[in-house]
């Protein structure tokens, strides 16, 4: 066979003409495909104090997100989805100046890089991909829905509304009424805000550090979720199971609920079983035994958490725009690591940063550095939390109080690094006040000052430290479509 070269030229046009009559308008191209998303812009500031003017640990910074989703229509009981996202943040330390990697202090006014940034700013741009592309398939003859392909992890051990995916098949069948059962498998995942840097094995929340970064051990999850609604209100149950290879040998979360029409109350109880075996994630996040201040290899340590909630909304019954909320929260085995993202919905809670701070040593994420998750360390916690809040011009202005009182009692019986005393009693009082206005139903603006305060008791002969205070400023916009 004679092969005719071609210039550069004419293979465009032909390629052109080849596709022509498969090309349409636009218009005609995404009819019937739905698209939502948001924008969202926030301004975070972490204000800390850690006693004698250190304020190490203080950054803000601004946030920029935007998310979209396109959905194609059902054809043939099968539709597409795409998921793309972009997401950037710009360093302003105000004169602090970008962390020196040696002390992990920030730059000091009139000293090298004291008034640089890092981030969007004017340099250059940041993160954009994919972060959804799966197969929806509904059969006629059941009512079950199976997603396969990379979608969001939508369950209560991670934040699907932060990004958290995974790569696998989701699914869920309703044909028994009141019930809705699922069953997940996925090949890999990976939590948006917590991120392993392989690099030293510290996990890092910065928005723009190790986001690629996926976790290869296969994630499996079983669950039954029930709700029915009687004369005495709605009453509600839900059970999961999670294992994940090599990482966590059993994951379990429980919930009870009860809502009426002014009062409800809730249940939750969430247990862990982390491995530490050779081959495991922990193993290769917390090292190998070797020194005094790793956990050994070879130790699966239980971690849980119990929560009791009570709340009364007095819309319904007395036509108070007002919603009041207590609970208390503590534990039975030797750590809190509950979940694999700290923004996950297994354990109820008030108040904005206390359970996801290094400064009360408190964290239900399993990759938290500072969390503990029983290896060598015991925590005992117990905290108590509250919040009202109260809405004005038809529901459009919303403001709020936020507190929480808690203690943390950690123990270790290898006098590790992370807490060379043996002891160290943690109590931490947060008060937080919010507020929210909904510009349109579209727009919202939010923001909340979080006031943290730290006071530590160190059991050993003359030991001290001083209080820190751990503070959050955040302004959002939100823009949903």
């Amino acid at each position: 066979m004679k092969f005719i070269k071609l210039s550069l030229a004419a293979s465009v046009a032909l390629g052109a003409l080849s596709t022509a009559s498969f090309a349409q308008p636009l218009e005609e191209a995404i009819k019937g495909i739905d698209v939502s998303g948001y924008l969202r812009y926030r301004y975070n500031d972490d204000r800390y104090d850690n006693g004698n003017g250190d304020v190490s640990g203080s950054s803000a910074n601004h946030q920029w997100r935007a998310v979209a989703d396109f959905k194609t229509p059902v054809v043939n009981n099968v539709a597409l989805g795409l998921g793309v996202w972009y997401q950037n943040s710009n360093n302003v330390n105000h004169g602090k100046g970008v962390v020196d990697a040696n002390n992990g202090q920030f730059a000091q006014p009139g000293t090298a890089n004291a008034f640089l940034g890092s981030g969007l700013g004017s340099g250059s741009d940041g993160q954009f991909g994919v972060r959804e592309f799966y197969a929806t398939i509904t059969p006629d003859s059941t009512a079950t829905t199976i997603k396969l392909g990379k979608q969001l992890l939508d369950t209560p051990v991670t934040n699907a509304a932060d990004g958290d995916r995974g790569t696998g098949i989701l699914a869920l069948n309703s044909d028994i009424p009141n019930l809705t059962l699922a069953a997940a498998a996925f090949d890999s995942w990976a939590i948006n805000e917590v991120n392993v840097n392989n690099n030293n094995g510290v996990i890092s929340s910065a928005p723009n550090i190790g986001e690629e970064t996926s976790v290869d051990k296969p994630l499996y999850a079983l669950a039954g979720i029930y709700g029915i609604d009687t004369n005495y209100g709605r009453f509600g149950g839900q059970l999961w199971g999670f294992y994940v290879d090599d990482a966590v040998d059993a994951l379990v979360f429980g919930e009870l609920s009860w809502q009426g029409s002014l009062l409800r109350a809730k249940l939750q109880y969430s247990y862990a079983a982390l491995n530490n075996d050779s081959d495991s994630v922990f193993y290769s996040l917390y090292g190998n035994g070797n020194t005094a201040d790793k956990p050994k290899a070879n130790i699966s340590e239980s971690n849980d958490a119990f929560v009791v909630e009570v709340g009364a909304d007095f819309r319904n019954d007395y036509q108070l725009p007002l919603n009041v909320t207590l609970g208390y929260i503590t534990n039975f085995a030797d750590g809190t690591a509950v979940a694999l993202e700290d923004e996950g919905s297994n354990v109820s809670r008030k108040g904005k940063i206390w359970w996801q701070n290094a400064g009360t040593g408190i964290s239900t994420s399993a990759l938290r550095g500072y969390g503990v998750q029983g290896f060598g360390t015991e925590q005992d916690i117990d905290v108590f939390y509250a919040g009202v809040d109260y809405s004005f011009i038809d529901e459009r202005l919303n403001v709020g109080l936020e507190f929480a009182w808690g203690e943390n009692d950690i123990s270790s019986g290898n006098n590790n690094a992370n807490n060379p005393l043996g002891i160290k009693k943690v109590e931490f009082t947060e008060i937080t006040p919010t507020i929210s206005w909904k510009h349109s139903k579209q727009l919202t603006l939010s923001a909340f000052y979080a006031f943290l305060n730290n006071s530590y008791d160190m059991v050993a002969p003359g030991a001290s430290m001083d209080d820190r205070d751990r503070n959050r400023f955040r302004v959002e916009a939100k823009y949903s479509f």
